[in-house]
């Protein structure tokens, strides 16, 4: 009995040792166990934004209202793959994540999954019978979309999704696989509405083979604090405010303590270069921003007002669509530049009095304002009345041709 007595404290502290465990995970268990993990192995960035939790929590947030609002006026193939599936694709959305990942062509691609609740027949009908459709295949851009074995959708350039398909049927091969990023998730608590993940060190190496400038703005990318850095992963809730949560880890010590120097000495110039008619809002943002060092981590955590994501989200909602044509519609067409001819109405015979291209006036004179003047007495020679006078055609009718 008295064994027995002893045995229950230590099994209820098992117990209560697992999730414990289970928690240390972080975010990195949610890629192990869900559609994440599918994502190619060599990714170097993981952006996740769980709707779900946004939409049950602040479904009233006007902000939140406007930016799904920003899904109808997206053109291009975007907009085709909502047209095909229906809007009411977007309200079964649950999760929407996007990864970053090297091409051996040494650019970068991408890869945007959405999970949800979706009707995979309606899904491979509207996809024209297949688990893949390519939409855009040129040699600049590669645009294809994608129903993964698991039920969910995937959109990037075909290469990826092929592979994100296969990881899909054979787990343990993707991003479930990769140290870079999941380390650093394992900081993230999967109760967060928005998180995600850098591998700085891959980015690094991708944006230099990229790009033809060696610099991040006007921070080399050789220098020590930035190439210090080897992970970034970050976290956020959404409430009133959006606060955010982004744990950094150097390779040293000293080098994570000069990060954080540097990043307090950026909010201490923040305070400075505030102008009078910004001061409030920029203020308010900057005393929400706390910096903190231990050994090689840096974390920081700030709070973002309500007010400046709306005025955010409001200019991204301003933002005027591309124009669809470059004449407006009923504009009449330019003259060719190669056969002389202005456009004509098909079915329409043109002015007998007409003048022919190759009789027609030269411009030149006539376009100078500077050119004398006419006498209104003179008239063209008369032993030749079809050949044109010396001087130039300013006397003419319209109906001749004449500007």
């Amino acid at each position: 009995m008295r064994t027995m007595r002893a045995a229950v404290p230590a099994v209820l502290c098992l117990l209560a040792a697992v999730p414990a465990c289970g928690g240390r995970k972080g975010a990195a268990g949610m890629v192990r166990s869900s559609a994440l993990g599918t994502f190619p192995q060599d990714s170097v960035a993981l952006l996740v934004l769980e709707v779900r939790k946004i939409r049950a929590l602040h479904g009233d947030t006007p902000w939140l209202k406007d930016v799904a609002a920003l899904a109808d006026r997206q053109d291009g193939p975007f907009g085709d793959i909502i047209r095909r599936l229906g809007t009411d694709v977007l309200q079964q959305v649950d999760r929407l994540s996007l990864a970053i990942a090297p091409r051996p062509d040494r650019l970068v691609a991408y890869a945007v999954m959405a999970e949800g609740a979706f009707d995979g027949a309606k899904v491979r009908d509207a996809l024209g019978g297949s688990d893949l459709l390519t939409l855009v295949e040129t040699e600049q851009m590669d645009f294809s979309v994608a129903l993964m074995p698991d039920g969910s959708l995937a959109l990037g350039p075909k290469s990826v999704l092929d592979t994100m398909r296969a990881n899909g049927s054979s787990r343990g091969h993707g991003l479930d696989a990769n140290p870079a990023i999941l380390a650093p998730l394992e900081k993230v608590r999967p109760e967060a509405q928005f998180w995600g993940a850098l591998d700085c060190r891959s980015l690094q190496r991708l944006f230099k083979e990229a790009s033809a400038s060696p610099n991040f703005g006007r921070l080399p990318l050789d220098s020590a604090p930035v190439q210090s850095l080897m992970s970034i992963a970050f976290r956020g809730m959404v409430a009133d405010s959006v606060d955010l949560e982004l744990f950094g880890h150097a390779d040293a010590e000293t080098h994570a303590k000069t990060l954080a120097d540097a990043a307090r000495g950026l909010v201490a110039l923040g305070r400075v270069g505030a102008g009078r008619d910004q001061a409030k809002e920029w203020a308010d943002f900057l005393d929400g921003i706390h910096i903190d060092q231990s050994r090689a981590d840096v974390n920081l955590r700030a709070s973002i007002p309500a007010k400046t994501i709306e005025s955010f989200v409001a200019q991204m909602m301003s933002t005027p669509r591309p124009a669809a044509e470059a004449h407006p519609p009923g504009a009449a067409p330019e003259p060719s530049a190669e056969s002389g001819q202005t456009g004509r109405v098909p079915g329409k015979v043109p002015a007998p009095h007409a003048v022919p291209p190759s009789k027609a006036a030269p411009r030149e004179p006539v376009a100078s304002p500077r050119a004398p003047a006419r006498p209104a007495h003179s008239s063209p020679p008369a032993d030749n009345p079809g050949r044109p006078g010396p001087d130039p055609q300013g006397t003419q009718t319209p109906s001749a041709g004449a500007p």
